[in-house]
């Protein structure tokens, strides 16, 4: 599950995706990915989802294309994401995951 932050955080040092609007599609992708990746209870992954909500769109945006390994996107919105939002994106999925799991 730290896995999945480190690959955040690397990625906002090195990358940057002009974010859309946050849209459903974001939170279904992290919600989607948390199954696939983590192996994580359906209720888990809706945990997941609902902590990635309070994030802003851009965040969302930038999380979702960290999951899907989407390195152009990650690029664009890196580019519009200020140091301490790529600092919450990075630390949201460890920290999330963490939580979540426990359910």
């Amino acid at each position: 599950m730290a896995r999945i932050g480190n690959i955040i955080a690397a990625a906002a040092l090195t990358a940057g995706f002009v974010p859309a609007a946050a849209a459903p599609e974001h939170l279904a992708t992290i919600e989607r990915e948390c199954s696939r990746q983590l192996g994580m209870a359906a209720e888990s992954c809706r945990c997941m989802r609902d902590r990635a909500a309070k994030l802003n769109d851009g965040q969302q945006a930038f999380v979702a294309a960290v999951v899907l390994k989407d390195k152009q996107a990650q690029a664009m919105t890196r580019q519009k994401l200020s140091v301490q939002e790529l600092t919450e994106a990075g630390t949201f999925l460890t920290a999330a995951s963490s939580q979540c799991s426990q359910r």
